[in-house]
Order: C-alpha cells, then sequence, then structure tokens
C-alpha cells in the first residue's frame, strides 16, 4: 500500500503557518506520501476566540467539499474546529491537531502541561482536555500572552517563553510532558522538548502520523451512528453540504 494522500487544513489563513506545518509533516511521512496544504479562501487570519473558531468551523466544511476526497485529513488548528463535521462527510480518517497531541502526551508522560497563546483560550482547552477523558492527567494550562501570529521558528523571543514556561510546569506543576497548543509552534517542538528537557508534542507531525497509521491498518470513520452522513435536510440560500466520494 503506498501513495498516502494528506489534505492539511489551516483552519485560519495564514499561509505561513500552513507552509510551515506541511514542511513538518513531509519529514515524518513516508518518502511517497503527498500532502496537500488545503488553505481557507477566507476568514480570521488566526484562532483566538470562540467567535474566530466558530467561523473557521464552516470555513473548514466548504474548503473540504471544494477540494473533493483524499485518503485522510489533518485539521491543524489546536481548537479542531469542524473535526466532527467532517467525519459526517467522510470514511476517510480525520484527526484534530489538539485531540492527537493530548492524547501522544498521556502515553509518554502520567502528568502534562499545556501551552497555550493567550489566557483567553485557556477556558476552551481546559473544556478539550475534559472532553477526551484526561483532565486527571493535565497538570495545568499555561499561557504565553503572546498571539498566534507571533508563533513560529521565526520568532526566537517566542519560543524562549515557551522554553521558560514548559521549565515552570516540570519544576512546579510536575509535568513530565508539554501539550504546545498552536499549530503555529509545530516547527519549534522538538527544540523546545531538548532544552526543557521533556517530551514535547504539537500534533501536527503525531496527527499526520496517526492519520497515516489509521488509513495504513485500514481504519475508515465509523458511518453509522455519531459520525453518520449528514441528514438530508434542504437548506435556504446555500448548498447542503454533501458526503464525499472515497477516492
Amino acid at each position: 500500500m503506498s501513495g498516502f494522500r494528506l489534505a492539511l487544513i489551516n483552519p485560519n489563513t495564514d499561509a505561513g503557518h500552513t507552509a510551515s506545518m506541511a514542511g513538518v509533516i513531509e519529514e515524518v511521512l513516508p518518502a511517497d506520501a503527498r500532502v496537500s496544504p488545503l488553505e481557507v479562501a477566507r476568514g480570521p487570519r488566526s484562532i483566538e476566540s470562540a467567535l474566530d473558531g466558530t467561523i473557521a468551523a464552516a470555513e473548514v466544511v466548504r474548503t473540504v467539499q471544494d477540494h473533493g476526497a483524499y485518503d485522510a485529513y489533518l485539521i491543524a488548528c489546536f481548537s479542531d474546529p469542524g473535526l466532527h463535521a467532517v467525519r459526517e462527510l467522510t470514511s476517510a480518517p480525520v484527526v484534530g491537531i489538539g485531540e492527537a497531541a493530548y492524547r501522544a502526551a498521556a502515553m509518554v508522560a502520567r502528568r502534562f502541561a499545556v501551552i497555550t497563546t493567550l489566557r483567553r483560550g485557556i477556558a476552551d482547552l481546559e473544556d478539550a482536555i475534559d472532553a477526551a477523558g484526561l483532565t486527571r492527567r493535565c497538570a495545568g494550562v499555561l499561557a504565553l500572552e503572546i498571539p498566534v501570529a507571533r508563533q513560529g521558528s521565526e520568532f526566537p523571543q517566542t519560543t524562549e517563553r515557551i522554553v521558560e514556561l514548559g521549565r515552570v510546569a516540570m519544576s512546579e506543576l510536575g509535568a513530565g510532558a508539554l501539550v504546545l497548543a498552536c499549530g503555529g509552534m509545530a516547527d519549534v517542538a522538538t527544540v523546545v522538548g531538548e532544552t526543557v528537557g521533556i517530551p514535547a508534542t504539537n500534533g501536527v507531525a503525531i496527527g499526520a502520523l496517526t492519520a497515516y497509521g489509521l488509513w495504513r491498518s485500514g481504519l475508515r470513520t465509523s458511518k453509522r451512528g455519531a459520525y453518520a452522513p449528514p441528514e438530508p435536510i434542504p437548506y435556504d440560500g446555500m448548498p447542503a453540504a454533501a458526503p464525499l466520494v472515497a477516492p
């Protein structure tokens, strides 16, 4: 089995972060895999609030519909906008980087801490951790107070601050692993982990590998129960979303 085709969906419109995440993924997937970055055509440049995430989720669905079917999909924003909706549209594996990062961190440490961008996002992250059943495994959520737009290897001062908070999480909160809660942090996860001295995951690399692993092992999104195709309900003023045809 070869020729894996992964759709990388960045729910915001920051092309720089999209390219950076694609590079991270290409380093970990097999040589014959193909990563197709699917940028949303409109919406927030970065996602910092519930409003941003709600608007982005609709654009994720629109983007998936506009680009046809792939072997798997990776939704590359830490709030995983549109994740469950896209799973209704396809039988292909669909992975969110937030979901992937939390589960990976819980497999390599008994306690993990989350480092996020702005303090206002802590409540939503705590809800996501609770929904994943990992609240007791989370040592805490720490905020940089540095926005999404200033994340990545081109902002070394941000990386220094991530390292600083990582050391706090390890020494004061007892964290054995870190979750870097922004897709823009993908290309600094390795250096953060090496510098702090505990595993650090962002969800982009492990999310892509999870999607590949599901596909490679023959697991597909169930079309029974919650992820069954959408009900055939008429939409007014816009076309209804239709399930994708598997490649």
